[in-house]
């Protein structure tokens, strides 16, 4: 579901409108004390979240999007998203087709922060790099040294910051590996490849991977690759599926229906951050929820794996 549906002219309109209406005076990149922080802007605030993690109060953030379940990939911007990005000291975005309507409104004097350059993906694929560890990983290090940059005084906290997130990434990174370790190959399904990331690291095997990606770009579903899935729910060669809370979608629907009544365990992985959670909070939410649907769909006599 990449698809964003502009006006013709709209991204154009933005940048004048920009231009035409006050701006609230830009947060100041100095490094007096009595200065405010850098203000840094994502679309989504899974972002921001790990930004201000990283930060501290070295660092203000803000997302652009407010309600939780609201698709990026068919937001349309509004003339107020196009001024407080234009007012930001920096932008974070994801990328990878995902916000990239959000690189149209920038303002050349506000520096860019892309996710998706400091992973490995590729067009095509899962753009959800908020589900990759490498990426974030990499992108919370890129916001460090740029806030340590304009905040020197605050280096140390922020170094402390950025260890403490690496540490809790690397037990993010161990659960994958326990999980990989039991049930290698695992195969399972999903109506669209939100979370795709977190579940391959961690050794499983999507099934479906053609029907998902056909969903979420809204290209045609194959009659061929609804049947195979069709199939696999029928019969229960998967371990489970996995659906997505912000899609609506009769054929998704239609899925679950299936996988419920074949007795297949449906596990919810959605795109947006729940209200309240840090990023790895929910990341291992999701690990939690992937290891009861494992043990409930393994052979008996399988331990049950340990809580973190």
């Amino acid at each position: 579901m990449f698809t964003v549906r502009f006006l013709p002219c709209l991204p154009l309109f933005l940048t004048l409108l920009t231009g035409l209406l006050p701006l609230p005076s830009r947060a100041s990149t100095e490094t007096g004390p009595d200065r405010p922080a850098p203000l840094l802007s994502c679309v989504e605030p899974v972002w921001c979240d790990i930004a201000q993690q990283i930060g501290g109060p070295a660092l203000r953030t803000r997302s652009l999007i407010t309600s939780e379940g609201l698709d990026p990939h068919h937001l349309q911007p509004s003339p107020l998203m196009a001024r407080q990005l234009a007012a930001s000291d920096a932008v974070l975005l994801n990328g990878a087709t995902y916000d990239d309507w959000a690189m149209k409104l920038l303002p050349a004097s506000v520096k860019l922060f892309l996710a998706a350059s400091q992973g490995d993906w590729q067009t095509g694929e899962d753009p959800h790099l908020f589900f990759d560890l490498p990426t974030v990983r990499n992108t919370a290090r890129q916001i460090a040294v740029w806030v340590a940059g304009l905040r020197p005084q605050a280096q140390q906290d922020i170094d402390r910051r950025l260890a403490l997130f690496e540490q809790q990434i690397d037990q993010i990174a161990t659960r994958q590996q326990a999980i990989q370790q039991r049930d290698h190959g695992a195969p399972f399904a999903m109506t669209e490849p939100a979370g795709e990331r977190l579940l391959l690291a961690a050794g499983l095997v999507m099934t479906d991977q053609s029907w998902a990606r056909a969903l979420m770009n809204e290209s045609g579903l194959s009659p061929r690759d609804t049947a195979m899935l069709e199939t696999a729910l029928h019969e229960k060669t998967i371990r489970f599926l996995v659906s997505n809370p912000a899609i609506s979608a009769p054929q998704a629907s239609r899925m679950e229906d299936m996988a419920r009544q074949s007795g297949i365990p449906v596990l919810a992985i959605g795109e947006s951050l729940p209200t309240g959670q840090h990023w790895q909070d929910w990341l291992n939410g999701i690990l939690t929820s992937l290891e009861q649907a494992l043990y409930q769909t393994a052979p008996r006599n399988t331990p049950l794996p340990p809580h973190p």
